[in-house]
């Protein structure tokens, strides 16, 4: 949504709210598919009273894609004079906003239109599960305390942006669900043989979350599942005892921005980093391709190359974790050939030359694709990636006792048995270490600071 647009909400709030019928607006924003049936159940059930509920669904809106405000124009038209009024009359123009069509605003499913809501293969029914993980939505507590809820409920967009409506690095603070209750560690664990990362401070790691659901002027389809990726991987990190920064659509500049920051803060004085981004993508001529909400291309070597040795000091034998949650094109990756200059011929180490003292570039980095070149990687339209999903469900039974790398071929297992509804289609995960020598157990409820 266009930051002036977002501003025209947030500044009209509260007669918003008055000038209109929550009931109406929600039934409306379902039926117009810029809401689901399980955002709508998440709401409700956080939030019992009816008016949390309107400024919650006001404020979810301003979230919701770059037609969402022409959409709200045409229900509050159709609905909502007073609220129309508003909207079209305040001091931020919405000019253009009439000429176009709301009905065209359709919110596809997936990058590959034919791919259908997914199932875990050989367990259920399609509306059986259905039926269950919805009933899972009001199962549970959530991770915040009704005091967090409150400051929650007063935090806006705005507060993340600077002046010039460029998002800014800030924790993430929002109230999510916690689907999957992780297991707490009672001891460090160590491994037999191999050194294990240091992972026993309470200053943990940091999780930097990237989720693109909607493009502009939809040049990729509507990723419709992918809140719910947001609540299980916010959960999750928070439950390991990550500091959380998330963020949804994400131009090129604001992407860049953000990792500048990120990069000169103090917050990489830490003891692990994961990146995870989930966006559409593409793999051609060799190379993995990620569409930013502006459609610009963000290459994966490029994010490795970001948090390497030689340009993220901060992170120097530091585990970096990197998770690609992306479709990756119809090629295969043939890999790199080490050069020959780097290569001694006859495979010997050269005892006239001095041993070495410098670093690796890349060291320290396990990378991990919800799929292997040259296929899709599927998500359920409700209830998010199936990557994300198995990830998460195997790391909050697992992480106490069992290091990532096997953590992550639990979750490939877990992951392959699912299959699409109609078309029985699979995939694989897909995964590379660069210098990923130790072993990293994430010890999550174990400090010793």
């Amino acid at each position: 949504m266009d930051q002036r647009d977002r501003h025209q909400i947030q500044h009209n709030m509260d007669q918003l709210i008055q000038h209109t019928n929550y009931g109406v607006l929600m039934a409306e924003c379902v039926g117009r598919q810029m809401m689901s049936e399980v955002m709508k159940a998440i709401i409700e059930d956080r939030y019992p009273d009816e008016a949390s509920r309107h400024k919650k669904l006001f404020e979810k809106i301003t979230k919701r894609g770059p037609h969402a405000f022409d959409i709200l124009v045409s229900i509050c038209q159709r609905n909502f004079p007073t609220a129309y009024k508003l909207l079209k009359n305040g001091n931020v123009s919405t000019v253009g906003s009439s000429s176009r069509n709301p009905s065209q605003f359709e919110f596809n499913s997936t990058y590959h239109p034919n791919r259908v809501r997914s199932i875990s293969a050989g367990d259920y029914s399609g509306s059986e599960l259905l039926r269950q993980r919805l009933a899972n939505l009001s199962i549970g507590s959530p991770s915040y305390s009704e005091e967090d809820d409150a400051k929650n409920n007063n935090d806006t967009v705005e507060e993340t942006t600077d002046k010039g409506g460029m998002r800014r690095l800030q924790e993430f603070g929002e109230k999510v669900r916690s689907l999957y209750k992780v297991e707490l560690s009672a001891r460090p664990q160590s491994h037999r043989i191999l050194e294990a990362y240091e992972m026993r401070r309470r200053n943990r790691g940091v999780v930097f979350i990237v989720n693109v659901i909607t493009y502009i002027n939809e040049t990729h389809p509507t990723r419709n599942g992918a809140e719910a990726d947001k609540d299980n991987l916010v959960s999750l990190f928070q439950q390991l005892g990550f500091t959380v920064f998330y963020y949804e659509d994400l131009t090129s500049d604001e992407f860049n921005n953000l990792i500048k920051e990120l990069k000169q803060s103090s917050y990489l004085s830490t003891e692990c980093f994961v990146f995870y981004i989930l966006a559409h993508g593409n793999h051609t001529k060799g190379r993995d391709k990620i569409y930013l909400n502006d459609n610009s291309v963000l290459y994966v070597e490029d994010v490795l190359a970001l948090f390497n040795n030689a340009n993220c000091p901060k992170l120097i034998r530091r585990p970096k974790l990197f998770f690609f949650s992306i479709c990756r094109g119809d090629n295969p990756d043939y890999g790199t050939l080490r050069l020959a200059e780097h290569t001694e011929r006859d495979g010997m180490i050269n005892l006239k030359k001095d041993p070495p003292t410098n670093m690796p570039t890349y060291a320290d980095m396990l990378i991990c694709f919800s799929t292997v070149p040259g296929y899709a990687a599927h998500r359920d339209k409700q209830y998010g990636s199936w990557f994300v999903e198995s990830m998460c469900k195997v790391w909050a039974q697992h992480a106490h006792d069992t290091d990532v790398e096997q953590l992550m071929k639990l979750v490939g297992k877990d992951s392959s048995t699912y299959r699409t509804e109609h078309h029985n289609a699979l995939q694989t995960l897909g995964s590379e270490q660069r210098g990923f020598f130790n072993v990293l157990y994430l010890n999550p409820g174990y400090y010793e600071d």
